[in-house]
């Protein structure tokens, strides 16, 4: 292997560099090969090992590059200055981890460091300013159940980890380090663990109360969202689905983020007529609008229950940066003018405001008599790209959410991956506080998640999942158990980082001892 390879690293170390980034692209969606971010970073571990620290870095950089321009390609359908801003700031990222991992190899310390760095700097990432948490490597993982059952101790970061671990375990073993075997025992291991783990949780999950939920998916162009001339056709079509959604007597009905195109506000038209078609339905009916008080506006989720004479709102909290406010607007507010799609002035929220749903349930009761009892379920919604914020999700649960929902209009991307890169989001949200998601999207992936992380049904017409326009109905079941993760966050990635300052203690007193 040194051998082969050892051209290869002396002249082109670029082209292994590349060569890991697009590894690791094709494991996330559009390919979505998820092997392949088993070893993905073998290649840019092995430039690493030959090269210095001012090469480790830039190598590492131009991987990270290069996988995040493949798996953001859509954000250039929204603004192409601002995908190769975003690009050139989340390859930092990789740059910091490709100098530390230099750092640990020039002086021979214990690999198994890495993975401990890999998943405090995926958490910064996420955490840092405002946050960016899209992409992390154990999302490559979302459609292996059993595996990803461990994020309800660990979170997403701790799936991450497994898969990092494994990358230089590999890495360790191609290359003849002095503890490779133990390295790949260790990866092993984590691996088998946590599948285990994960056959155990998902084999026989004690069940709760269930709800008869309904998503629709309007497909509205974003060309047309918010054309007054197509507002009123927009308001028909939405109408129409809800009335055959309602011919499944769900307990709730829901549109996507923004789908009423009229601005509201307490007791204008706009709502009367939204309480109107919740009456006549007899169906409760949760719908993302734009809401106005006192001037100022919010991204909001709005349900009203006609029959009750409930109508309760939430604000979006965390909002998106230059999509729906200008972070220091009074500084960067001429940066308006050089983005080609309209930026909102959006107000974000304060509270974690729960909506009850009702669900009448009929059993079988003593002597063939019938039971009929009421139940009251408690939703947390996350508005948009809030559900790939761990926290929000959590916080929610510990509010006493024992559904979450998210609505939002991924129309903005087109036709491309970012739909589906959104949904493995809503999959460790599942599975990391042990409750079901349910999506609704403008132009899709609605869809419904169970609190083990698997997509149970979604809408779907002639194959399609996106830009297509239907509504679905499933029964959504809910668990009494209560993870570790929503009781105590991420603990783990606080335990990677204090093991991480233990490990390179460690390992710098030893190597000072041989020294001296």
């Amino acid at each position: 292997m040194k051998n082969f390879l050892g051209p290869i690293l002396g002249k082109k170390n670029w082209l292994l560099s590349i060569c890991s980034g697009l590894i690791a692209f094709g494991a996330f969606p559009p390919l979505d090969i998820s092997l392949l971010a088993w070893f993905s970073l073998v290649p840019l571990l092995y430039v690493i090992g030959k090269t210095d620290n001012k090469g480790a870095f830039w190598y590492s950089y131009l991987t990270g590059t290069v996988f995040f321009a493949g798996v953001l390609y859509w954000l250039t359908v929204v603004s192409v200055p601002g995908y190769i801003i975003l690009v050139l700031l989340l390859s930092v990222s990789f740059a910091v981890f490709g100098l530390f991992a230099g750092i640990v190899m020039k002086y021979s310390m214990n690999l198994l460091i890495l993975p401990f760095g890999w998943v405090v700097l995926e958490y910064i990432r996420g955490n840092l300013f405002t946050g960016f948490p899209w992409v992390l490597l154990g999302y490559s993982q979302y459609r292996n159940i059993n595996l990803i059952q461990v994020a309800d101790i660990a979170g997403s970061y701790g799936v991450s980890f497994i898969v990092a671990a494994f990358n230089v375990a590999l890495y360790g073993w191609l290359s003849g380090a002095r503890q490779k075997i133990s390295h790949m025992m260790f990866a092993l291991l984590l691996i088998i663990s946590a599948t285990s783990y994960g056959i155990y949780r998902v084999s026989d999950p004690p069940l709760g109360e269930s709800a008869k939920i309904s998503v629709v998916q309007g497909n509205i162009s974003q060309t047309l969202k918010w054309d007054a001339r197509a507002a009123e056709s927009i308001t028909k079509k939405y109408a129409g689905l809800t009335e055959q959604a309602a011919e499944d007597l769900p307990d709730l009905i829901i549109w996507p983020e923004t789908a009423y195109p009229y601005l509201m506000e307490k007791g204008n038209t706009a709502f009367s007529e939204m309480e109107k078609l919740s009456s006549e339905t007899g169906i409760p009916l949760l719908a993302g609008v734009v809401y106005s008080e006192n001037g100022t506006y919010y991204n909001s989720a709005a349900l009203f229950d006609g029959r009750q004479g409930i109508a309760l709102l939430y604000q979006k909290l965390h909002l998106v940066p230059f999509g729906e406010y200008v972070p220091f607007e009074k500084y960067l507010k001429p940066l308006r003018k050089y983005i080609d799609k309209p930026i909102g002035s959006f107000a974000s929220g304060k509270e974690y405001i729960l909506f009850p749903v009702r669900s009448v349930r009929v059993s079988e009761g003593p002597e063939s008599s019938l039971v009929r009892r009421t139940v009251f379920h408690k939703l947390g919604i996350m508005i948009c790209f809030e559900d790939v914020f761990p926290y929000i999700a959590r916080n929610f649960v510990l509010e006493g959410a024992r559904i979450l929902v998210n609505i939002t209009n991924d129309a903005w991307f087109g036709d491309t991956a970012a739909s589906r890169q959104h949904l493995q989001a809503s999959v460790f949200r599942a599975v990391e506080n042990r409750v079901p998601v349910v999506r609704s999207a403008n132009t899709g992936i609605s869809a419904f998640v169970d609190f083990t992380g698997k997509i149970q049904s979604q809408v779907e017409v002639n194959g399609r999942e996106t830009f297509i326009a239907g509504y679905c109905t499933d029964e959504v079941k809910t668990t009494p158990v209560r993870s570790h993760y929503t009781a105590y966050g991420d603990t783990f990635v606080y335990f990677s980082g204090l093991f991480l300052i233990l490990l390179l203690a460690s390992e710098s007193l030893a190597l000072h001892r041989k020294r001296s």
